[in-house]
């Protein structure tokens, strides 16, 4: 993307914006929950986000990220991060598997239960308490 964006200058900064936003958000939002991402993995695709918005916004690649990043209260831009577009993604599949009394459903709570067990955790609150300790790949 970041490649196609360099290569079509032409596009004004708000089509680009667009184009990003469309195909990158998107295919993440749809995509990107099923898959179990490593943590080195998911700082490559953030650098990639970073840098298709930074080549939307006719930027040079040497920009400060936090130009990017920053909220717009902060003199940022406020890019949507992946972690931004999976999270809610994920409450969604997880909402969609619950929602019938089903197979996905007995899953769902048995990675729940077994989850909740291995932390010695009581509810949904103490295992996202215990979540914030956790490394990235032992929480995947």
């Amino acid at each position: 993307m970041a490649f196609f964006l360099r290569k079509n200058r032409d596009l004004s900064i708000e089509n680009s914006l667009r184009l990003v936003e469309c195909t990158l958000g998107t295919l993440l939002a749809f995509s990107g929950p099923v898959i179990t991402w490593q943590e080195k993995e998911f700082k490559q695709l953030t650098a990639a986000f970073v840098r298709c918005n930074k080549e939307a916004w006719h930027m040079s690649p040497n920009t400060s990220t936090a130009l990017s990043t920053f909220p717009r209260d902060q003199g940022g831009l406020q890019i949507k991060m992946p972690r931004a577009i999976l999270c809610p993604a994920v409450w969604g599949h997880l909402t969609r598997c619950c929602q019938f009394d089903d197979r996905t459903r007995q899953l769902a709570e048995t990675t729940y239960k077994d989850a909740s067990k291995k932390h010695g955790c009581l509810d949904m609150e103490d295992l996202q308490y215990e979540a914030e300790f956790l490394t990235w790949d032992q929480a995947s």
